[in-house]
């Protein structure tokens, strides 16, 4: 019979394995905000929340949105480009300067939405119709995106935004700024489609085992169609509430956002091998991304760091994936 002491260790070890399954990500992101708070004592102040917050608000959207995608088994590489893309269209739109079309700025957002959703769909329809991987269609689609952005701003930047269109980037609904209660409703959507409606079961379905769901009767093209639609509107939408934030939009909007996203969506728990992830997970993986550039940029750190320090958390995060999920 095995000593009382060694069933006790075994029983310890195993509930601290638990523990680190389930809840690793907040455990590791308070670490991290201790550390900045003994560290600088400006992280921890009111005015500093709210400015991690409004930071990481569109490309926390943005996050969310390729978060979904990466649940499917998918990617999208255009992000960044996508940001460019849709707030230029965007503000091209409602500018009253050399080019622009000086429209109301409902028609603005409109059109800047409507641009994401149609890059998604023409990246969907070719992942999902002519089945070619999601990394080479939205690596084509990125440099595609980059380019129309250059040609309708002809290289220059897109500004003489109204106050009107600017309202929603710069703005504030008392002390919470409105990019981050666009966020928070966009956060609400996304969790109520994918734990409440047929498609986010469809969506964790298809990035489970994409064949057993055909078998199920599952239209798998549709579905993905569907993700990559969802997913361009968010990134349209926070393209344009970003435009909007910055009084102006330009070409090289969006460099390395489908990097953070990416990372944020991987850093909160979704398996870059697909069927595993929850919103809450994707937004403090946002957040945790925020808070180490902010706390990078209070301690100083040289910009050119920040790259090589997310760089290397998104592989340790999909190090200690492939081990919570056996394959490592």
């Amino acid at each position: 019979m095995e000593p009382q002491a060694n069933v006790s260790k075994r029983l310890q070890s195993i509930d601290l394995k638990k523990i680190l399954s389930n809840h690793g990500i907040l455990i590791g992101f308070i670490i991290i905000v201790i550390l900045l708070t003994i560290a600088t004592p400006n992280f921890l102040t009111t005015s500093n929340i709210i400015n991690v917050l409004r930071q990481i608000s569109c490309i926390g959207i943005a996050t969310v949105g390729v978060g979904i995608l990466i649940i499917m088994g998918q990617n999208d590489l255009a992000i960044g480009s996508m940001f460019a893309l849709t707030g230029i269209v965007a503000g091209l739109t409602v500018s009253s300067g050399m080019g622009g079309l000086n429209l109301p700025p409902v028609v603005g957002y409109a059109v800047g939405i409507g641009a994401g959703i149609a890059v998604g769909a023409f990246s969907g329809v070719i992942v999902a119709k002519a089945r070619i991987p999601a990394f080479i269609v939205t690596m084509g689609t990125m440099s595609i995106c980059r380019g129309l952005a250059l040609i309708f701003a002809h290289g220059m930047p897109v500004g003489n935004f109204p106050d009107a269109f600017n309202f929603l980037g710069s703005a504030s609904l008392g002390p919470i700024p409105w990019p981050v209660i666009i966020f928070a409703l966009v956060v609400g959507s996304s969790y109520f489609i994918m734990e409440k409606r047929p498609l986010g079961r469809y969506i964790y379905a298809v990035g489970s085992n994409e064949e057993a769901a055909r078998a199920a009767g599952i239209n798998v093209d549709l579905v993905k169609i569907k993700a990559y639609l969802y997913e361009g509107a968010l990134v349209g939408l926070a393209g344009t509430v970003l435009a909007g934030r910055m009084k102006s939009a330009a070409p090289a909007l969006g460099v390395g956002y489908e990097l953070d996203a990416i990372a944020g969506a991987i850093i909160g728990g979704v398996s870059f091998t697909g069927g595993i992830g929850k919103v809450g997970g994707m937004v403090l993986g946002a957040l945790m991304i925020g808070v180490i550039n902010n706390g990078m940029d209070l301690l100083g750190v040289e910009a050119f760091y920040k790259q090589v320090v997310k760089g290397s958390i998104i592989i340790l995060a999909v190090l200690i994936d492939r081990k919570r999920s056996g394959r490592g």
